[in-house]
Parts: structure tokens; C-alpha cells; sequence
């Protein structure tokens, strides 16, 4: 198969009803690595490591709009944890006017959980990936959000979800 390019336009971050975070302009997923050192004699002038824990966080800068902020905002207040994926859009069709038809950009099939030890979204195959998906999923918890009002520009507001847990590869 040969490689394919993927848009930053199609590369997009979605609740866990499989609604997009609604007019996004970027997302940033970041996964790093806690370093242990294992230095010993045997290592000489040269440092041993090895990883000990991975953490994971996901950015997202999106125009400002009531629904959205007071979604994510009554999610952290509560101190709620959410699940999102993050990924390629399914719908294929070019949008020349933003609009509230989120269903269009969206991974499927998903549907909405409870925050609880039994998470379950979408329909699962024996290998625990949700079916039809290609991206990454995984619970966050919102330890920051950031509304914009500069004058003269549109709101924006930022949010950053930190990783509770291991993110899986889907697909």
C-alpha cells in the first residue's frame, strides 16, 4: 500500500458520541516519555535509561462558541472524564460554510459512554479496536481551558486534555 499524505483538515478531534469539537483551526497530540536512570558502572562515562511511564496530552485551538465552551467547561468544573478520538474525518465532501452539521465530520460507527470502569464505544472486533475507525481513542481529563477575546478578531477558546491511561491505537 502506498504512503498517503493526511491533510490537517482531515486529521480532527472527536467527543465520544463521534461529534467533532466544533470549529477547530488545530489539534496537537503529544506523547512523551518519563526517562529512569539505570546508570551503572558497567555503562561508563555513558547514561542508562530506561522508560518508566508514558503520559499523552491533546491541544485544540477553536473559535469561540457558547455550546462548545460551556460543553467542556461543565465537563472540567465536574472534573468529568471524557473519551476522544483522534483522527481522519469519515465524510469526504468539501464544505465551503461552516455550519452545525457535525455528523459530516465524524468517525463511525461510535456512540456515547458513561465514565466508568466498563467504558465501551462503538462496536468492538475481538482485538478491542472499534470497528470501521482508524485513529487513536482514549479518556482525557480537561486541565485547561482558555477563552480568547481579542478585539477586532473572532473569540477562540484552547483546551488541553491530559491523558488518563493508555491511548489506543485504533484500526
Amino acid at each position: 500500500m502506498a504512503k498517503q499524505i493526511i491533510k490537517g483538515d482531515d486529521l480532527m478531534l472527536f467527543d465520544s458520541t463521534g461529534k467533532s469539537i466544533g470549529y477547530a483551526t488545530s489539534h496537537t497530540l503529544t506523547l512523551s516519555a518519563e526517562a529512569q536512570d539505570v546508570s551503572s558502572k558497567d555503562h561508563g562515562i555513558w547514561q542508562g535509561n530506561e522508560v518508566n511511564k508514558i503520559n499523552w496530552e491533546i491541544t485544540s485551538e477553536n473559535l469561540y462558541t457558547t455550546e462548545e465552551f460551556d460543553s467542556l467547561f461543565t465537563a472540567m468544573i465536574a472534573r468529568q472524564g471524557i473519551i476522544v478520538y483522534f483522527g481522519t474525518k469519515t465524510a469526504a465532501q468539501d464544505k465551503s460554510v461552516a455550519d452545525d452539521d457535525f455528523n459530516a465530520w465524524s468517525l463511525s460507527p461510535t456512540a456515547n459512554v458513561a465514565d466508568g470502569a466498563t467504558e465501551a464505544v462503538g462496536v468492538y472486533s475481538a482485538t478491542g479496536s472499534a470497528a470501521g475507525t482508524a485513529g487513536y481513542k482514549g479518556k482525557v481529563f480537561i486541565t485547561n481551558l482558555q477563552a480568547n477575546a481579542n478585539t477586532g478578531e473572532n473569540a477562540t477558546f484552547s483546551v488541553t486534555l491530559t491523558g488518563s491511561g493508555k491511548i489506543e491505537k485504533l484500526g
